[in-house]
């Protein structure tokens, strides 16, 4: 049966034991996109993987593909950049799982997309180097980008409807529709929003490359944006974009705020 040798940039999504010796991978790459693979005797001591199966860590990979099989052979694996350094932070830690969780979800084996993997890898770097009160406003961006890389961007700044400027003080989203309603056009479809909280998702979707100088919104207005930003996944991919280390981070928010009543 004839391979195709492989050799790319790849971020590893998923990481697990197989068998005594190996590891099963996921992994995004630049050049293919998905690809599952194994490495035998990676968890060995003296392994020529060594730790380049890390989560999150970005390697170069050589890989023998067969077209008529699931889970492809690694041969080699050559680390680039070590997983992120975000230490016991873990609204950071928990963002960073989400933004891979959210690639592994929403792709498909085979089909390579270079804007997702530059998407992927900028939000892996800038979970490091943004301040406290801007880490979920990197993440919103970064989700926003991704939908626009899938081609799902949603309309933030006309009414899907009537094609007006939203103007009214309070909107409605709706992920069926496409994007924002006016109050007019709206009439409880989807759900209601304020201009706030649109206008801030409508200045992170203009920008070519997040700035730390970009303001987070209000404190009020987080949990609008992340329902929004969270149930157009959800519908746009089928339920694939609901994220399990988002809803342990929701889970952490909801224990801190009661410690604190």
């Amino acid at each position: 049966m004839p391979r195709t040798i492989i050799k790319t940039k790849a971020i590893v999504l998923r990481s697990r034991r197989m068998g005594e010796t190996s590891r099963m991978a996921t992994l995004f790459t630049e050049d293919v996109g998905k690809l599952k693979v194994t490495a035998k005797g990676a968890r060995r001591v003296k392994s020529k993987f060594g730790s380049g199966l890390d989560l999150m860590a970005e390697v170069h990979v050589v890989c023998y593909v067969r077209d008529t099989r699931d889970l492809q052979t690694l041969s080699e694996c050559h680390l680039l950049h070590p997983p992120p350094s975000l230490g016991s932070d873990l609204e950071r830690f928990s963002l960073a799982n989400a933004a891979l969780e959210l690639i592994e979800g929403l792709t498909i084996e085979g089909e390579p997309n270079e804007r997702l993997y530059a998407c992927l890898r900028g939000v892996l770097d800038g979970l490091i180097e943004v301040e406290v009160d801007q880490v979920e406003s990197l993440f919103w961006y970064y989700q926003l980008r991704v939908l626009d890389a899938l081609g799902y961007s949603p309309e933030l700044q006309q009414c899907v409807g009537c094609r007006r400027d939203l103007t009214d003080s309070w909107l409605w989203f709706s992920p069926a529709q496409g994007g924002s309603l006016c109050a007019a056009c709206g009439q409880g479809v989807g759900m209601r929003i304020p201009r706030e909280s649109l206008t801030f998702l409508t200045r992170l979707q203009s920008l070519r490359t997040y700035s730390k100088a970009s303001l987070p919104p209000a404190p009020q207005r987080r949990g609008e944006i992340r329902t929004a930003l969270n149930t157009f996944f959800d519908y746009h991919g089928s339920g694939r974009g609901s994220l399990r280390s988002l809803h342990f981070l929701e889970s952490l928010r909801r224990d801190q705020s009661a410690l604190k009543t």
